[in-house]
């Protein structure tokens, strides 16, 4: 019997349940039998969703190309694969069926899809259509589904002794961890991801909850009694000593041990990824803490008030499975005038806090100013429309306010670091390394020049760090400078699906954000940066470069990650001489390397090749 909750760690990136969701589609209508869950995780590598290790590097190399496998190169490709389960006597398609159950799991749970062998065939919900045709938003869609996710449910068994909503109970938790702290003399931190994984993972009764805040609170302040050696050895031992607890296991089987000790790590790293989700948690103490977000403080307090995480009880599993997937159950406890009134006069603080926060750290060099005059309202949709406009000025502040703190360069060295990770790894090892991507390469932009705006088209929480990478009808990051405007797009396929999905995107988006910039006398350009740019996706920038896009030439710089990463470096090394890069410095080696495309004639490639020496050319011009 499990030990533990645990959200699927099959989708460690939440944004995949989209995609895995549309596959899923193609089999609505159809029992959802060992055949089908083997042929669902099959359509999953043919459409490069999933990528079996053990293949041969012709495949490998086959997985960046935009286009599904075919029916011949999918069999080729499997004949290559070989899953050992002795259970199943290493039967290959039971194993298959097994794979399908564990990636279509959490879709199931969020009421997006019914695909359960004993609920007939599959379908997909009202709430999975909208998902799928953009209707609604994807953090709502968490938000809800977390609200109810509850165990035990009667889709899934062997909870024999759990009662408990998961995601209420542990913001009941981090509220009382917050609130016993505070009463020893402590600044509040919400709680570490250690104390998640040992303590939020294994709490299965909303009963407990009082418990397990004690069970915290005694295990921080002994961590912090003890040196950095000896605190590690204690975190060590308890995560041991749980493990054997919670899974029933003997001080001997240390094989077993390893792995479950493992697996609360893995459980709490992926509940935190996934709660955050709803924008109700956020990082704090450089992402170490996980804690209740202050600008939802109203709409935490009427849930901890409305829900104490215990579990409802429902007939049947088509009972629960319309439940979750009803986008307006349960009702929120704060639609009503007196509390939107408490949401809005929260955000109001907040904003005026951040506000002045800027202004007294930065005086004159605040980059937007708001008049953030309290406002009388009469009824619930004008309070809705004002919490809305509040959030975003706090995401612009939050914005500005880190553009502030870039120009000091005291964090490029990290940014250097991370990109060339990015850059030099062969294949994604982490769901989030996309995300990582449009995070840092935002970071460094902020830290190149006196930008006006530097904006990412990430969601971002109220830790100003992102949960989702841009949508795709967007650029990646938007800039202003007092001299021209930016977007900047970036990737990490090498392959010609680099091309297939950069191309003709970044063109079409490079022309609404031309049509979009009010000042119509300054440049635009776009800057593309990739592991390496694909002879397709060059010649199709190069098409817009010398012939244009729709009538008009475009300004596309692209470049590889390594080149953008040495621009970093020297302007690190500039600042060390005393020379501060500007935006002018910025815009200069753009249109040089733009310029370029003249000398090159008809060849791209000449155009490409020029690129090393022109940031060259442009460093050395500076440090003369």
């Amino acid at each position: 019997m499990p030990g533990t909750w645990s959200i699927s760690t099959t989708l460690r990136n939440p944004e995949r349940i989209v995609d895995f969701l549309r596959v899923l589609s193609r089999f609505e209508g159809k029992p959802f039998n060992e055949k089908t869950q083997g042929l669902f995780f099959k359509e999953l590598i043919r459409t490069k969703l999933y990528t079996p290790t053990g293949i041969s590097d012709y495949y490998k190399q086959k997985f960046e190309d935009p286009e599904e496998f075919t029916d011949s190169e999918l069999s080729d490709l499997l004949s290559q694969v070989f899953y050992e389960n002795k259970s199943f006597n290493n039967d290959q398609e039971l194993a298959y069926a097994m794979r399908g159950r564990t990636a279509v799991s959490n879709i199931t749970k969020m009421g997006l899809a019914i695909a359960k062998e004993s609920m007939g065939a599959v379908k997909i919900t009202d709430l999975g259509k909208m998902l799928l045709k953009d209707e609604v938003d994807l953090v709502n869609v968490f938000f809800r589904y977390f609200l109810k996710w509850q165990i035990p449910n009667p889709t899934d068994k062997g909870y024999k002794d759990f009662d408990i909503v998961p995601f209420i109970a542990v913001m009941h938790v981090i509220s009382k961890v917050n609130k016993e702290w505070k009463n020893l003399g402590h600044k509040p931190v919400g709680v570490s991801k250690e104390e998640f994984s040992l303590f939020l993972t294994t709490l299965i009764d909303y009963k407990d909850i009082k418990e397990q805040v004690s069970k915290i609170i005694e295990f921080r302040k002994e961590k912090r009694s003890l040196d950095k050696n000896a605190a590690q050895r204690y975190v060590d031992r308890r995560f041991i000593e749980t493990a054997i607890e919670v899974f029933k296991l003997n001080l001997s089987e240390k094989k077993k041990i390893e792995t479950k000790v493992n697996n609360l790590y893995d459980y709490g790293d992926s509940a935190i990824r996934y709660f955050r989700q709803t924008k109700l948690l956020y990082y704090r103490g450089n992402g170490r803490y996980v804690d209740l977000a202050p600008t939802r403080r109203v709409e935490i307090k009427r849930l901890l008030e409305n829900f104490d995480g215990r579990a409802l009880s429902f007939k049947n599993a088509e009972d629960y499975l319309r439940y979750m997937s009803d986008i307006n159950k349960p009702a929120l406890p704060w639609e009503n005038m007196d509390d939107l009134k408490s949401v809005y006069e929260n955000l109001l603080e907040q904003a005026r806090f951040l506000q002045t926060d800027i202004n007294n750290q930065y005086r004159d060099q605040a980059l937007h100013q708001f008049t953030l005059s309290k406002v009388d309202l009469t009824n619930i949709n004008d309070y809705n429309k004002e919490i809305a406009k509040l959030r975003e000025v706090i995401k612009t502040l939050n914005n500005d306010l880190a553009i502030l703190k870039e120009r000091s360069l005291e964090n490029i060295d990290l940014y250097i670091k991370k990109l060339t990770e990015l850059a030099t790894r062969k294949r994604s090892i982490s769901g989030q390394d996309p995300l990582n991507l449009e995070y840092y390469t935002t970071l460094s932009l902020m830290a190149l020049d006196d930008a006006r705006e530097i904006t990412p088209n990430y969601s971002v929480g109220d830790d100003n760090l992102p949960l989702f990478t841009a949508a795709g009808n967007n650029p990646d990051i938007e800039c202003k400078y007092s001299s021209f405007s930016m977007i900047c797009e970036v990737t990490l396929l090498r392959g010609r699906d680099q091309w297939f999905n950069e191309g003709q995107p970044i063109m079409r988006h490079l022309r609404e954000f031309e049509e979009r910039d009010s000042n119509k006398s300054l440049d635009n350009f776009c800057l593309f940066i990739a592991p390496n740019i694909h002879r397709d996706t060059l010649n199709t920038f190069w098409m817009s470069v010398k012939l244009g896009y729709e009538g008009k030439v475009q300004k596309i710089i692209p470049l590889t990650i390594i080149q953008y990463v040495n621009v970093l470096k020297k302007v690190k090394k500039l600042n060390e001489k005393g020379v501060r890069v500007n935006h002018k410095d910025i815009q200069n080696l753009l249109s040089n390397i733009f310029d370029k495309n003249i000398e090159a004639g008809n060849d791209s490639t000449a155009w490409l090749a020029s690129v090393d020496e022109v940031i060259e050319q442009w460093s050395n011009s500076l440090s003369a």
